[in-house]
C-alpha cells in the first residue's frame, strides 16, 4: 500500500484535498441525515472531527464551508458550528432490522451489493480513488496502533463509502449510506467490550480491507467481488456466534 501520509503536500494536493473534503462533508451530512447530530445542536471541534476522520484541519474547514453553503450548519463566531437543518424522514431508510431473521436478511442483501460494488469499483477505479482508499486504510492503521478503537467505526464506514464511490455510481454510494451498518457507531461498544478480543478483531476486519483494496488495486473484479463477499459474511458469523451481544441489542438499528 502506497504511503499517502504525506500526500497533502504534493503537486496532487489540491485534487486529493478536494476529493477528502466531498468525502468528509458527505460524511458529516450522513451524520446529521441520521441523527447522530440533531437539529440545533453544536458540531464538535475541527480538531476533534479531523481526528474522528483521519484528515486534516484545513479538509474539514473545507467540508464544513460547503456545508454551510448548502443550509445544512451554520458558524457562530466564537461559538462553533451548529446544525440547522435535521434528520430526513425515515421513509427514506431502509427497512428496520426486527428480528433475527431480519438480521440474516439484512446480512444476505448487503453481501450481494457490497460484493457487486467491490467489483465495479475494481473495473473502474481511478488513480485518485485507489489513493483516497488507502489513505482511509492507512488512517485506520494508526489509529489500531493508537489504540484508539473508538473511532475505527467511522473509519470503517469511510472505507466502504470510498469503495462505493470508486463505481462511478452515485446509487451504489446512496445505497451504502442508507444501508444499518451494524458493526458500526452505535454498536462498535458491543462489539469491542473485551479489550484483546476487540484488538484482535479489529486487526482482522483491517487485514480484510485491505485484501479488497488490493483486488480493487490490481484492477481483479472477481477477486474484488470474493474478498469483499468473504469480509462481509466475517462481519455476520461474528455477530451470530456472540450470544450476549444478540440478546443485548434492540432489533430496530434503522439508519
Amino acid at each position: 500500500m502506497p504511503d499517502l501520509a504525506n500526500d497533502e503536500a504534493t503537486g496532487d494536493a489540491a485534487a486529493l484535498s478536494g476529493r477528502l473534503a466531498i468525502a468528509v462533508y458527505e460524511q458529516i451530512e450522513r451524520l446529521i441525515r441520521r441523527g447522530e447530530f440533531p437539529k440545533g445542536v453544536k458540531l464538535p471541534p475541527e480538531a476533534e472531527l479531523a481526528r474522528r476522520f483521519g484528515v486534516s484541519r484545513p479538509v474539514v474547514r473545507e467540508a464544513l464551508a460547503r456545508l454551510r453553503e448548502e443550509g445544512i450548519v451554520r458558524s457562530q463566531q466564537g461559538s462553533g458550528t451548529f446544525v440547522i437543518r435535521g434528520m430526513l424522514p425515515s421513509a427514506t431508510a431502509l427497512p428496520a432490522i426486527r428480528t433475527l431473521a431480519d438480521l440474516l436478511r439484512y446480512y444476505e442483501y448487503r453481501t450481494d451489493v457490497e460484493a457487486a460494488t467491490a467489483g465495479l469499483a475494481a473495473e473502474r477505479r481511478t488513480t485518485d480513488d485507489i489513493a483516497v482508499i488507502s489513505k482511509v486504510l492507512a488512517g485506520a492503521e494508526d489509529m489500531l496502533k493508537q489504540g484508539q478503537l473508538e473511532l475505527l467505526a467511522d473509519a470503517n464506514f469511510a472505507f466502504h463509502r470510498a469503495v462505493a464511490q470508486a463505481t462511478r455510481n452515485p446509487f451504489y454510494v446512496r445505497t451504502l449510506e442508507m444501508m444499518p451498518n451494524f458493526i458500526g457507531r452505535h454498536k462498535l461498544d458491543l462489539v469491542v467490550s473485551n479489550d484483546s478480543t476487540s484488538e484482535a478483531h479489529l486487526w482482522r476486519i483491517h487485514r480484510e480491507h485491505v485484501a479488497i483494496f488490493e483486488a480493487i488495486e490490481a484492477a481483479d473484479p472477481a477477486r474484488a467481488r470474493t474478498e469483499m463477499q468473504r469480509h462481509i459474511l466475517a462481519a455476520r458469523d461474528v455477530v451470530l456466534n456472540r450470544q450476549s451481544l444478540l440478546e443485548s441489542v434492540e432489533f430496530d438499528i434503522r439508519e
